[in-house]
């Protein structure tokens, strides 16, 4: 059998679980901007369609019901119950990539992995973790280790429950 997302004719993505509305996401444990870089099947191919191959900010929302990627690109949620876990690296496709979040999810009988690359917090306010005292032209460097950690954790407790 071909691959299911190879080339531009064959768009046979699976519907994407859609983001509630804003105001109505559920309380986050972490959220953070990022730029999202794609995603790629098992076999490390770009998945194609439904938006997933269009590179775009991000907003990351990590609750305990889902990861919720916000993007003019495509908003999608990843349901937690999905996540396999993530990986911190250097490169992502082929290319490197610095303060690299990978997500590996499942969705629909499909495994996927996400590429982001975190921003720095551009203030105090943004920062998770920020330091008492610093300037507030810092940008703070983002923890892709604490969203590795967390999403880790989600994808552990899921295994219990399947």
């Amino acid at each position: 059998m071909a691959p299911l997302f190879k080339g531009r004719a064959d768009r046979k993505v699976p519907p994407l679980v859609p983001i509630p509305p804003i105001a109505e996401l559920p309380p986050a444990r972490m959220q953070a901007s990022a730029r999202y870089l794609g995603t790629l099947d098992s076999a490390g191919q770009k998945v194609v369609g439904r938006s997933l191959s269009a590179k775009s900010s991000a907003r990351l929302s990590l609750s305990d019901e889902a990861l919720d990627v916000v993007r003019i690109a495509g908003s999608f949620r990843i349901p937690t119950t999905g996540l396999r876990g993530a990986r911190t690296g250097d490169s992502f496709g082929g290319k490197p990539v610095r303060d690299l979040l990978t997500v590996r999810w499942a969705h629909e009988g499909h495994e996927w992995e996400t590429g982001f690359r975190m921003e720095a917090a551009r203030s105090v306010r943004d920062a998770a973790k920020a330091q008492l005292g610093s300037s507030p032209r810092t940008k703070i460097q983002p923890d892709v280790g604490a969203w590795v950690r967390t999403i880790a954790k989600l994808a552990r407790s899921n295994e219990g429950a399947q």
